[in-house]
């Protein structure tokens, strides 16, 4: 299954209200019931304290934790979940660079 499901969707996870001393191990722990995580960014500034960005291998993965992880208590919170808005440059520069780099490895 690709990464991607369409030209500007990548299979990104925008977690906000999180508690400030949630681990990433946590994170893992709990998204990773969904499907294989390639990465978690936990906020480290005063203004990401509290959010996260958890990548996923592919886009139903990322799908269902979408579905099953709005409005979970973690911690006493009730954690805000959406799929994370790449700007449109920002994806055709990925892609450019991806087919690049798969035309470099052939």
């Amino acid at each position: 299954m690709s990464l991607f499901r369409n030209q500007f969707e990548f299979p990104i996870i925008l977690v906000k209200n999180l508690p400030y001393d949630v681990k990433a191990a946590e994170m893992y722990e709990i998204f990773g019931k969904f499907g294989n995580i390639h990465e978690i960014r936990l906020g480290a500034d005063k203004e990401l304290k509290g959010q996260a960005l958890v990548v996923y291998t592919n886009y139903k993965s990322c799908q269902t934790a979408l579905d099953k992880m709005k409005g979970f208590n973690l911690n006493g919170r009730y954690i805000i979940c959406s799929l994370y808005q790449v700007e449109k440059s920002t994806a055709m520069e990925l892609r450019e660079k991806m087919k690049e780099n798969k035309q470099t490895d052939q």
